[in-house]
């Protein structure tokens, strides 16, 4: 594995890495304040960096899928503006502190977490569901009418403002661009996506052999889309339905005058064939909605509840404006570019105002795959009238790049000496200082049950946890913590939030 070295770093001058929140299989996620944001609204960014190289190798052929996704995904932002997604505020290329090159997306800052974990803490009620569930469904509308097909609705994907409020969604990396253009691939997440996600599962229902030819469309989101709906009224996960139709509720739910209705309309939207599906995400709604009306009298304005309504052109705020389309290119068109006549890459596309802003150009500097090298001053700016300007060009730029060379050289020796200063003196230098002090850890650490590796494991602290440390052991190599603050959603709720970890993986404020 080879993570970015981005923390606690400022990215193409501007963006100031405060936290790491998540790593998946190619792409890391940060949370940066924004130096140079004119609105205050978008001062807290998410910084979402592909990182071909987490893996520990690179093949061409997955770099240049992996960037094809990750600027698809991109795109697939900016074609669907709406207050119910997430909005796309910018996107560059960086280095990180050992020199590794890497693309970068910048999103709006949604500090409400999502529907899972807030479904989890508290139960919904079936009033507050549906308030959430609209936006979901005039976001998810919108996207197919711009023919986005998101692949991947769950509530893990549906981020919350910090006042609870809006529900945006999130996580289009595996969003299809047209929805009548190529086969289905294997994607999503298997207790909520569509049958015709996962054509390797045997259902019993799906044709294998007319998989070439199947075509993906807004059925399959709505599938997800039902799941989801399911998990946020009913507060429990549909398991046990994975590429299943849901047939019934849970014994709590379906005692209430609108179970009925709703299992309805979510067995329909379940169903294994697509065809047997709602096509489009209003007519879901339309049924979903009316399963809360009044059923012994017709529907008036007074009596209509005020946060559920049957239309989803729901009167928004104005949306911002998309930023420039972004180009990411792979290590060896970085390299070839560099060494090549083009022109300089811009490194900062567009302020989050939506506006277009100055761009900072530099040279591109030339690549090998992921890292930092020679940099190369572009042909163009030396004009050779003659063979004696050309000569004298050519050691000019000997010259130059010689003087660049050093500079970097240096620059990363001093980088380097005054990151390993600052690492060596955030630890405590008397040992017996450490009871009672509070820390971060800055990998995931396994809570053992004594201090020693041997021991059996008994909790969590994510990567970005803080703890406090309660004692030290007979090797003061290890101590005892308390997991004060977690920094992504436990795992396993009934783990333990005390136990023993080794000091050198905690970083002592």
């Amino acid at each position: 594995m080879s993570e970015l070295k981005l923390l606690q770093c400022r990215v193409d001058g501007r963006y100031d890495i405060e936290e790491c929140l998540s790593r998946g299989s190619y792409a890391e996620i940060y949370v940066a304040r924004d130096r140079a944001a004119t609105d205050e609204r978008f001062r807290k960014v998410v910084i979402k960096a592909l990182n071909v190289l987490l893996q520990g190798y690179q093949d061409p052929d997955l770099e240049r899928t992996l960037i094809q996704n990750f600027q698809n995904e991109a795109i697939a932002l900016d074609r669907v503006r709406h207050i119910n997604i997430i909005s796309r505020l910018g996107h560059g290329t960086a280095l990180d502190l050992n020199g590794t090159a890497f693309h970068y997306i910048v999103l709006e800052y949604l500090g409400g977490g999502d529907l899972s974990a807030l479904s989890r803490s508290q139960p919904l009620g079936f009033t507050r569901a549906m308030f959430y569930l609209q936006q979901v469904c005039s976001g998810l509308s919108h996207a197919h009418e711009c023919g986005i097909i998101h692949r991947d609705i769950k509530p893990q994907n549906l981020l919350l403002t910090a006042d609870h409020e809006t529900v945006k969604i999130a996580d289009f990396g595996v969003a299809k661009l047209e929805a009548a253009e190529g086969a289905i691939t294997r994607v999503g997440t298997n207790i909520y996506s569509a049958p015709e996600h996962n054509p390797l599962v045997q259902t019993g229902h799906l044709d294998t052999s007319s998989l070439s030819t199947h075509l993906l469309t807004p059925a399959a989101d709505i599938y997800s889309l039902a799941k989801t709906g399911y998990t946020l009224i009913c507060g429990v996960s549909p398991r046990r339905f994975a590429h299943e139709t849901i047939n019934e509720l849970p014994e709590s739910v379906s005692v209430k005058p609108w179970a009925g209705g709703l299992l309805r309309v979510i067995e329909r939207a379940t169903q294994a064939r697509p065809a047997d599906r709602y096509q489009n995400v209003q007519d879901f709604w339309d049924d979903l909605s009316d399963i809360a009306l009044p059923q012994t009298k017709p529907l008036e304005v007074a009596n209509t509840p005020a946060t559920i309504t049957q239309d989803l052109s729901l009167e928004t705020a104005v949306v911002t404006e998309a930023p420039p389309k972004p180009r990411f290119e792979t290590s060896k068109e970085l390299q070839h570019e560099a060494t090549g006549n083009g022109a300089a890459r811009p490194r900062i596309v567009v302020p989050p105002t939506g506006k277009q802003g100055t761009v900072v150009a530099s040279n591109v500097a030339s690549m090998q795959p992921g890292r930092l090298t020679v940099p190369v001053i572009s042909d163009r700016a030396i004009a050779a009238p003659n063979l004696a300007t050309q000569k004298r060009a050519t050691r000019l730029r000997a010259i130059l790049i010689s003087v660049i060379l050093i500079i970097v050289f240096a620059g990363m020796l001093l980088a380097t000496r005054n990151y390993i200063r600052s690492r060596w003196s955030q630890q405590p230098t008397d040992e017996t200082t450490v009871v009672g002090r509070e820390a971060v850890t800055i990998t995931d650490l396994n809570l053992r049950a004594g201090p020693s590796r041997e021991e059996d494991q008994v909790g969590l602290a994510e990567s970005g946890s803080r703890v406090k440390v309660l004692t030290l052991g007979s090797n003061v190599n290890w101590c005892e913590v308390q997991v004060l603050q977690h920094a992504r959603p436990k795992d396993d709720p009934t783990s333990r939030d005390r136990g023993w970890v080794n000091k050198k993986f905690l970083k002592f404020d």
